[in-house]
């Protein structure tokens, strides 16, 4: 998937596959387990069973980090075979997210 502009990040992310769970879809109450692609301490790029749609807010749980963040979809597409590749950006924690905590876990 390719996005229609380019960016700098603020950050590099880091290569780590992880379970994430997504709790809220559309306004509904719902938990669905994904797998990160890369984490950065601002956010995760997933690969879900879902489409989530562009600017809904969700909550994201990062179990092997003991992490949990209100997140913004800043983007979702289809990757084939029934699954999205969705980008969360992290927009409400009382902490942020320690890579090392999720490096250290060794779930991935």
């Amino acid at each position: 998937m390719t996005q229609p502009y380019a960016t700098q990040r603020a950050e590099n992310r880091v290569d780590m596959k992880v379970t994430a769970l997504l709790i809220g879809r559309h306004g509904r109450l719902g938990v669905e387990r994904a797998t990160t692609e890369n984490v950065s301490s601002r956010g995760i790029r997933v690969v879900s069973s879902s489409e989530w749609y562009v600017d809904d807010t969700i909550l994201v749980s990062l179990p092997a980090g003991h992490y949990t963040s209100a997140a913004r979809v800043a983007y979702c597409g289809a990757s084939g075979k029934g699954r999205y590749i969705a980008g969360l950006e992290f927009v409400g924690s009382n902490g942020q997210l320690q890579i090392s905590a999720i490096d250290a876990a060794g779930e991935y």
